[in-house]
């Protein structure tokens, strides 16, 4: 598998942990506010910042290699841009709810659950028709252009992580054994 792809597997993978915890946070009776705003602080800056425009360039070159793929797949721009958007209003959502603003329980709630689908949703049309359609047209220079793309700085995932995210990266670890 071309690295480009492996890395962005492995992106949506450390994503979909921390949409668990997310869930785990949500069920819990008492909220680790803390914990959460670090996992919208990393979907707010990671995804946006370094795995989405991986994959915007990716998108680019394959509907110039085979324009057809537009009907299908022509809207992940359109998606990236929803999902910063509702992560957002998640994250603005988040801030009152820690500096006591009134806000409805079932409304936080409900746009909690909003962010964890569409974040799963958008996920899965990657994964079973956007890489696949990459592998079935790209060529091998087309991925030797890309391979430098995997390079790049996670602070949550990555070799050293950062002082910001140490809880959440601790309680990732714990969920993995």
């Amino acid at each position: 598998m071309p690295a480009i792809l492996e890395q962005l597997q492995i992106d949506h993978r450390n994503m979909r942990q921390l949409l668990r915890v997310l869930e785990e946070e949500m069920e819990a009776e008492h909220h680790d506010f803390d914990l959460m705003r670090q996992i919208v602080d990393y979907s707010l800056n990671y995804p946006d910042l370094v795995h989405h425009p991986r994959e915007e360039r990716l998108l680019r070159r394959l509907l110039e290699r085979d324009p057809a793929s537009t009907a299908s797949l022509g809207g992940l721009t359109a998606d990236h841009e929803a999902l910063a958007e509702l992560t957002q209003r998640f994250a603005a959502a988040l801030r009152d709810v820690e500096q006591d603003v009134e806000v409805p329980r079932a409304w936080f709630r409900q746009l909690c659950d909003d962010y964890i689908l569409r974040t799963r949703e958008h996920m899965e049309i990657e994964e079973t028709r956007f890489f696949p359609r990459l592998l079935a047209v790209f060529e091998d220079a087309d991925w030797l252009e890309f391979d430098g793309l995997t390079r790049g700085y996670d602070p949550l995932f990555g070799n050293a992580i950062e002082h910001h995210y140490r809880t959440l990266h601790e309680r990732i670890m714990k969920a993995a054994f």
